[in-house]
């Protein structure tokens, strides 16, 4: 028996043909006109979601003409993406590059945000990042401007007033300025921030409650008075739960965002050829 009687006799040569024969007779006899290749559908979807975009801006829905004029916009905006598309305008785009990259990591983050710890979990992430959440000494006061550079006597006389008289009117007795005359719970940066670098040092050694003085900031001299002085401290779980899981899905996306990243550069090897100057042959890289 030949090679082409073999053939012949072999029934996927005749599967195939037959499949052939079919293709072509349907493609011969199908009447259905080819469908435009430019082709722009705005779908009800599509004018739903551009409605309350505008409604997000302005309020309110928008009216017929608006929302016409928003249907508008985005087939302009659709006309010019795909011409430039088209012009290839996207090649070697750092700004496309960019933006293409933020919104690849961002369907990665996404989906991290949808994740809740299982049992342990999140106890386990607060416990290993414990020093994050941990709460530094803070300060409650209130105090008494002196002025830039007040006499041994005004300072005593101020402060013997406060101390013999604890329904004194603190006001009456320092000048004016502008710096607060009590400040609420506020740690260490927040103090310096206002009266300069170093004040809260000073505010530590002070008991509280009793009014104490001079204390120099950098605006000048003050009389002080301790309100409150929590010590620093580890808050429990429970009190801080819901900053540790936004930390916990941050830290689980930029981990998912890794392993994606890891998996698609796996696929390629990739080049990195360097000027004959720093190096005289190319680097492979395969992952």
């Amino acid at each position: 028996m030949t090679l082409i009687q073999r053939l012949l006799r072999e029934p996927l040569l005749h599967f195939l043909v037959i499949g052939g024969l079919i293709f072509l007779v349907f493609a011969a006899v199908d009447d259905t006109p080819d469908a435009p290749t430019d082709v722009i559908v705005v779908t009800p979807e599509r004018i739903d979601r551009l409605a309350a975009g505008y409604n997000s801006v302005w309020k309110r829905m928008p009216m017929d003409d608006e929302l016409d004029a928003l249907i508008g916009e985005f087939v302009r905006e659709e006309v010019y993406y795909r011409e430039a598309l088209a012009l290839g305008l996207d090649t070697n785009d750092t700004v496309v590059r960019r933006r293409l990259r933020q919104k690849m990591e961002f369907l990665t983050d996404s989906g991290a945000q949808l994740l809740e710890p299982s049992a342990g979990e999140l106890e386990a992430y607060f416990a290993a990042n414990e020093g994050t959440y941990r709460r530094g000494p803070r300060l409650a006061f209130e105090q008494i401007y002196l002025g830039e550079t007040p006499g041994a006597d005004a300072i005593t006389r101020a402060l013997s007033a406060l101390q013999s008289d604890p329904a004194a009117d603190p006001s009456a007795l320092g000048e004016r300025t502008l710096l607060p005359a009590q400040l609420g719970l506020s740690p260490p940066n927040a103090i310096d921030g206002v009266f300069g670098q170093g004040f809260f040092e000073l505010l530590v050694e002070i008991p509280t409650g009793v009014w104490t003085g001079p204390v120099a900031s950098a605006y000048g001299v003050h009389l002080v008075r301790i309100l409150d002085s929590p010590p620093a401290r580890t808050p429990p779980l429970e009190e801080v739960r819901s900053a540790v899981l936004r930390d916990w899905k941050a830290a689980k996306a930029k981990e998912i965002r890794e392993l994606h990243y890891n998996r698609l550069r796996a696929r390629f090897v990739v080049e990195i050829r360097r000027a004959a100057a720093r190096a005289v042959a190319p680097t492979v890289e395969n992952q």
